[in-house]
């Protein structure tokens, strides 16, 4: 049985690891190994956990939404977002992060939980919904799937200049789904 609830402190731990694993599995085919090792390393992990606290109070006083997806009470997914980063592609809110512990990729729960989320972004009012993802990841399908349309592509200079999509939804649509 799975559930979609809240974020708490007591799931830093879990979140970061799932983060990590997530960045090393979806992005083995795109990105260098050694950047990679560089951006998701045990001390990355550490500090983002410790700062965790602080993270999670000042982004939901923004607006942030922090969702976790338990199995057995066990974080094995999360996803994070709220206020969009650009005006430009006139969307309501932006999903910032999203990811399942790897074992789960597959069965369904992905669908869940962003759902929860868009349902959550729609209570608060918003009907569109925008995110940032790399052009090459197979997560692509996935949000084709949840009615996302690629809107535009930029390259990120940040990280080894790879070529990323904007999708766009309409979050009516993806509830539907």
């Amino acid at each position: 049985m799975f559930k979609v609830r809240n974020a708490k402190l007591t799931d830093a731990n879990a979140i970061y690891n799932i983060w990590a694993a997530g960045w090393k599995y979806a992005y083995a085919k795109i990105l260098s190994q050694e950047f990679l090792a560089h951006y998701v390393n045990d001390t990355i992990v550490e500090e983002y956990i410790k700062r965790f606290p602080k993270t999670l109070r000042e982004e939901t006083k923004k607006g942030k939404i922090f969702l976790v997806l338990c199995s057995n009470n066990k974080v094995v997914g999360f996803v994070y977002g709220g206020l969009p980063s650009l005006q430009k592609y006139k969307c309501d809110c932006e999903l910032d992060t999203m990811y399942l512990n790897t074992e789960y990729i597959g069965m369904g729960v992905g669908k869940l939980l962003f759902q929860q989320f868009a349902k959550r972004l729609k209570a608060r009012g918003a009907s569109t919904l925008g995110l940032w993802c790399f052009s090459d990841n197979d997560s692509i399908g996935f949000y084709r799937k949840m009615g996302g349309v690629i809107i535009d592509y930029q390259r990120n200079t940040k990280i080894e200049n790879v070529l990323v999509a904007y999708i766009k939804f309409d979050i009516d649509e993806v509830l539907k789904k």
